[in-house]
C-alpha cells in the first residue's frame, strides 16, 4: 500500500465518521464522529495497515478483511494486560467498541478501495 493509498483510507474512514453523525442526528453528535475517526488514524497507521501489507504480500486479504474487527477489538485489551491502573481496565470495553468501529471502518474503506481497483469493464452493447 502506497503513502497515498493510507491517506485515502484515512479520508475514507473520517468520511464514513461524518456520515453516522449524520445518523445519528444533528447537535453535538459531531463531537462523538470526531472521537471516532482519530482512534481509527492512530490504529490505521499503526495496526491495520501493516496487518493489510503484509496479507497482501501472503496473497490472503480477505482474511484481513474478516480479521480487522476483531484485531481492533483486541488491541485495547492487550494494552489492559500490560497495564496495572484499574481504571484504564474499566474502561476497556469502551475502548474495545471504539477500536472494533476502527476496524469496520478500514474493513469498509478497504473494500471500496479494492473495488474502486477493479477494471472498468466496457458497456458489451457499445460493441459489435
Amino acid at each position: 500500500m502506497t503513502l497515498g493509498g493510507l491517506f485515502g483510507r484515512i479520508a475514507l474512514q473520517m468520511f464514513f465518521g461524518f456520515v453516522l453523525v449524520l445518523f445519528a442526528g444533528e447537535g453535538l453528535y459531531w463531537i462523538v464522529a470526531f472521537f471516532l475517526t482519530i482512534p481509527a488514524i492512530g490504529l490505521s497507521v499503526l495496526i491495520f495497515g501493516p496487518l493489510e501489507y503484509i496479507s497482501a504480500r501472503l496473497g490472503a486479504r480477505w482474511l484481513a478483511w474478516i480479521a480487522m474487527p476483531f484485531v481492533g477489538a483486541l488491541c485495547p485489551r492487550l494494552v489492559a494486560l500490560v497495564d496495572s491502573n484499574p481504571n484504564f481496565a474499566a474502561g476497556v470495553h469502551d475502548l474495545s467498541h471504539l477500536s472494533t468501529m476502527a476496524g469496520v471502518l478500514w474493513t469498509l474503506s478497504s473494500v471500496i478501495v479494492a473495488y474502486l481497483q477493479l477494471p472498468i469493464v466496457p458497456d458489451k452493447r457499445l460493441f459489435d
